[in-house]
């Protein structure tokens, strides 16, 4: 465990019976910092963070919050906070009573009750919810519900905040938003945050660290930059944005769209060190344009470019010379 962790996984292992869904994980999770587990669906990332909540045991390994084991500690013993993919908050309650719940949980004396209504309100600014606290959950938007649940986690004061594709139920322009707000929050409050999305954008702006994994198995750790332009292997380099998968002189190469340019030809060189291709389609999609070119070098790979300094459209149909302004060498074959 590394001495600025705040969370540690020491080679975690779960099944469910012979099914393994977490297999020798071992991850850090630096204090104060937002790292989040980026995977498909039924990769093992909502089974982590029911492990480090206590509502799972690890068939083998360990889960230390600041050197302490928690293995064996029930979920109330455990000093997180959690924040659920459908926000869970309870309709008959107003939003004050909602934020109220928890703490009147774990601090039911009478002495403490000025102290919990003086955190609440503390704790609904910081939030921008405090002119909210007498409404009910279906009298809110999304994100208004949204920061409601991660108040209730907040009171709390846990070491280690817990978040579950929080964002998901909410529309395009409004996840935007809430999770620009939300990435502000944590960097006021400072908290330890673990994250679970499959959304790689949300993964990217939102994270210090990312934790990219498959199969229960963590594939690759860094920084959001790190992870997209120096993946470890091509289900990252594919999982993390869009990928090309091309040759370039015997080695792999990974290409993003938007390291390509295209110049359109009359005809196709003979110059075995030029690449050029066919549009088969394309899509505009506001801040570029995405083409699908079926290559002619015999491989008959489809390339994707994106263009965002062209105004007119590329016909369908036209032929196109390929120009790759920066590539990445894979030396790891396409495996997970």
């Amino acid at each position: 465990m590394s001495k600025s962790a705040s969370l540690s996984f020491e080679n975690i292992t779960f099944s469910f019976g012979k099914n393994i869904i977490v297999s020798d994980f071992s991850l850090d999770v630096k204090k104060g910092s937002f790292t989040t587990l980026l995977g498909p669906s039924g990769c093992g990332k909502t089974t982590l963070l029911r492990l480090v909540s206590g509502f799972l045991e690890p068939s083998e390994g360990s889960i230390k919050i600041d050197g302490i084991n928690q293995n064996k500690l029930p979920p109330e013993a455990r000093e997180i906070g959690m924040v659920f993919q459908d926000y869970a908050l309870f309709p008959h309650m107003t939003v004050e009573k909602n934020l109220f719940y928890g703490l009147g949980i774990k601090n039911n004396k009478k002495e403490d009750k000025e102290k919990n209504i003086a955190l609440i309100h503390k704790t609904a600014r910081v939030l921008g919810i405090y002119n909210l606290l007498d409404r009910f959950p279906h009298e809110l938007s999304g994100g208004q519900q949204q920061r409601v649940a991660l108040g209730r986690a907040i009171v709390l004061e846990p070491k280690i905040l817990l978040m579950d594709e929080p964002l998901s139920s909410l529309d395009a322009k409004l996840r935007t938003q809430v999770r620009e707000e939300l990435q502000e929050i944590q960097k006021n409050l400072g908290i330890t945050t673990l994250y679970v999305t499959h959304d790689q954008e949300e993964a990217l702006s939102l994270s210090d660290t990312i934790a990219v994994i498959n199969h229960g198995k963590l594939l690759q750790t860094g920084s959001p930059r790190e992870i997209y332009f120096n993946p470890a292997n091509s289900f990252v380099a594919d999982f993390v944005g869009r990928a090309n998968f091309l040759k370039k002189d015997g080695k792999n190469i990974i290409v993003r769209p938007e390291w390509i340019n295209l110049e359109k030809v009359l005809n196709f060189s003979e110059d075995n060190n030029e690449l050029y291709g066919t549009i088969i389609s394309s899509a505009f999609l506001g801040t570029v344009t995405r083409y699908r070119i079926r290559s002619n070098d015999g491989s008959a790979n489809i390339i994707i470019a994106d263009e965002n300094n062209r105004l007119d459209e590329i016909p369908v149909g036209t032929k196109v010379r390929i120009i790759i302004n920066r590539y990445n060498i894979s030396s790891v074959e396409n495996n997970t």
